[in-house]
């Protein structure tokens, strides 16, 4: 039973509505129409009758009560974005669960290949055969740009749209057509890590599947950022990823004043101090003098590894002596800023064997460079900074903010007994600042 507004008690005789039936879920529409046409002008009412039926009555009844001539303006001005809502069919519990399934389950009629994508090109990917199917598909006559079914050929390839976004690095089965010379992806693999970020609709999106470690480059020139390396770090912690941190261009140091050289030295040594203590390692290497380049390998070899790093350290130049065929492009610093310039604009996975992708390689990808952390809590970054997350529980306060000035803040206190380092408190509360902000941008704004 609703209130009626006197104001309109003149209509309800024309359209025989009263608050008894207009409680009701269902009522003659005839009746409605008649009398939202008497009570609203056409100008003003524009859904013109072709939403469902328990809308018009929602609306109806607004109208009755009274409200204001704007608020159902406003109602009305959001027609396309709500009656979309609407019109999204509502799927049982069961009908979930399937669709669900069928994602995860697919169908193997022993025509699937198995392999690894390899480059992803946004809606094409390169997947390289790693298994050949359990019945080979038949081949047409032989044409030399299409590729042969063997261990080690790539294969363009579509993936079924009911799959979850795919990576470079991702296992897959996927079906073959010989006769067009494209397959088709038709099973994701089970993943055991997975490296995401938030895109620029601020979407959770994959960069690179199964990585086993993180590869952190830096140089003497552009000057080390501290806070990349840490946010680096951070990705490497919450993937379950092993970090390296690879001083390049290590030959640049002796060209360096002597403030900057014992800056980067000292930054080293805390690295390393830090590695030894959470189990990664620091090393130094140079393209131009060779040096470092073998134990650079002994790190990485047998495993699947990912490059990171500032514009301009030597990523490419690093992967060109490793695997000489890959062909990365490079480029030099720029004079004037001092910084480098983007060379690597598709994801690729680049193995040391190029017939045997499963014994390891090297994903060179862009989106690693701008990894956003928005999506991230405080306590999930906190957890990236092991040293720090062991001293948080002992602040005098649950919500303390760790900032210079914070009343008993236990990071602080232990950094000036020399127990932890200043300027990773730094990068702690800037992660985490970074973080807020990028939520509030995505959340609208409550009115």
């Amino acid at each position: 039973m609703i209130k009626i507004n006197p104001y309109y008690k003149r209509f309800l005789a024309v359209s025989q509505i009263n608050s008894a039936n207009l409680s009701k879920s269902r009522f003659d529409l005839s009746i409605l129409q008649k009398t939202t046409n008497t009570i609203c002008p056409s100008k003003f009412f524009m859904l013109q009758w072709q939403a469902p039926s328990f809308i018009k009555i929602f609306i109806l009844r607004y109208i009755l009560q009274g409200l204001s001539y704007q608020f159902l303006v406003n109602l009305i001005y959001f027609k396309s974005s709500f009656m979309s809502l609407i019109r999204r069919r509502k799927l049982t519990k069961r009908q979930t669960r399937q669709i669900e399934q069928n994602q995860t389950v697919q169908a193997d009629d022993a025509t699937f290949a198995e392999g690894v994508i390899v480059s992803h090109f946004g809606k094409q990917l390169d997947v390289q055969i790693t298994n050949l199917p359990t019945v080979m598909p038949s081949l047409p006559d032989t044409d030399a740009n299409k590729p042969l079914v063997q261990i080690g050929t790539i294969w363009r390839c579509h993936a079924r749209t009911n799959l979850p976004m795919l990576a470079t690095g991702d296992r897959v089965k996927f079906s073959l057509d010989t006769t067009a010379g494209l397959g088709r992806i038709e099973h994701l693999l089970d993943r055991h890590k997975l490296i995401t970020r938030p895109d620029r609709y601020h979407k959770v999106k994959p960069v690179a599947a199964n990585v086993d470690m993180l590869v952190i480059v830096f140089a003497p020139l552009p000057k080390p950022a501290v806070n990349l390396i840490d946010r680096y770090l951070l990705i490497a912690k919450l993937n379950h990823i092993t970090p390296l941190l690879v001083l390049n261009k290590a030959d640049l140091l002796n060209e360096q004043n002597s403030n900057d050289q014992d800056a980067i030295m000292q930054m080293i040594d805390e690295y390393r101090a830090l590695g030894d203590q959470y189990g990664f390692s620091v090393i130094q290497t140079s393209t131009h003098t060779k040096s470092g380049l073998q134990t650079l390998f002994r790190h990485i070899n047998g495993k699947l590894s990912i490059f990171a790093g500032q514009s301009g350290v030597g990523k490419s130049s690093l992967i060109n002596e490793l695997l000489p065929n890959a062909n990365q492009s490079t480029n030099i610093i720029s004079q004037n800023s001092q910084l480098g310039q983007h060379t690597t604009t598709t994801s690729r996975l680049m193995p040391y064997d190029a017939h045997h992708v499963d014994k390891g390689g090297i994903i060179d990808t862009p989106g690693i460079r701008e990894y956003g952390i928005w999506h991230l809590s405080a306590d999930d970054i906190l957890l990236g900074f092991e040293e720090l997350h062991a001293l948080a529980d002992s602040c005098q306060f649950r919500d303390c903010h760790h900032t210079p000035n914070a009343k008993g803040c236990a990071l602080w206190a232990a950094a000036m007994q020399g127990e932890v380092l200043p300027r990773r408190i730094e990068s702690l509360t800037s992660l985490i600042d970074e973080a807020k902000a990028g939520q509030s941008a995505v959340k609208p704004s409550a009115k």
